[in-house]
């Protein structure tokens, strides 16, 4: 996958552009977790009927990209 980022933006907002898309089409919400750990990298919480990722707080970019992907990979189908 190439990915064409807008000339005059940083990286990140090409990636967070991204990653809003992602999580508009997989039709979850999003919450910036409280959790500080170093060690937390997301989760996913399902209440009532609605699947939720909890971000570890202030990622941006890739970084919140990757973790997106991952979170949602729990959740799909297979």
């Amino acid at each position: 996958m190439s990915v064409a980022l807008p000339c005059g933006g940083s990286p990140d907002d090409g990636w967070d552009r991204l990653t809003n898309e992602l999580i508009s089409a997989a039709g979850v919400g999003v919450v910036e977790s409280s959790i500080d750990d170093p060690a937390f990298l997301g989760a996913v919480v399902l209440v009532a009927g609605r699947w939720w990722l909890h971000l570890p707080p202030g990622l941006v970019g890739l970084k919140r990209y990757v973790v997106v992907r991952e979170l949602l990979a729990r959740i799909s189908p297979s």
